[in-house]
């Protein structure tokens, strides 16, 4: 009867040591998982860092890259201006030739009744000499306009290019930080917090 409470004692202080030495135990556990996770918080903030830094030069290459699209673009309008120009200065020369042919036509017809219509004819026939000089000139306008639009379409076709690379690189950059967020939830998947 006397052995009872000295058992009991040292049961108790049995459970308790069991107690304490699980309390230290969990105590470890909770700062070795919350050691562990701000660790993995500040790895995924710099990896996250760097992929928007990625994607910021990416922005910053694109917008540059469009700018100079829209230089060329400015480029075209102004040669389809130039060209337009010169069409409608074809026109006029056009309409001048037909005017010239219409008086050598009216000359020729009356050249039986009126030989004093001579000297008109050598006038039209000078002036369509002329008139067809300055459209030789604008047909070499037109086609020197011709040669820069191309080369402005090739240099567009570059950036377009470049364009189409980037954004390329953007979605791999973009698919690797979707897969390291994976990476990084995985871990903390397997802790037992409520869902």
């Amino acid at each position: 009867m006397e052995n009872e409470p000295r058992q009991m004692a040292e049961i108790i202080e049995q459970s308790l040591r069991e107690f304490n030495s699980a309390m230290q135990h969990r105590e470890q556990a909770i700062v070795k998982i919350g050691n562990q996770t701000a660790q993995m918080i500040r790895v995924s903030m710099i990896g996250l860092i760097l992929v928007l830094f990625a994607v910021f030069a990416l922005i910053a290459i694109l917008l540059s890259d469009m700018g100079n699209i829209t230089k060329r673009l400015e480029e075209v309008v102004d040669h389809m201006g130039n060209m337009n120009k010169n069409i409608v200065y074809m026109a006029d020369n056009m309409n001048y030739v037909k005017q010239s042919v219409d008086l050598v036509r009216i000359s020729i017809d009356g050249v039986e009744k009126h030989i004093r219509v001579m000297p008109l004819m050598q006038v039209s026939v000078d002036h369509i000499s002329d008139n067809i000089f300055t459209m030789n000139q604008n047909i070499n306008n037109v086609n020197a306009n011709i040669k820069s639009l191309n080369s402005n379409l090739t240099v567009m076709t570059i950036d377009m290019a470049r364009i189409n690379q980037q954004f390329g690189s953007l979605n791999h950059q973009l698919g690797g930080m979707g897969f390291n967020i994976d990476r990084i939830a995985a871990p903390i998947k397997m802790l037992p917090f409520p869902r």
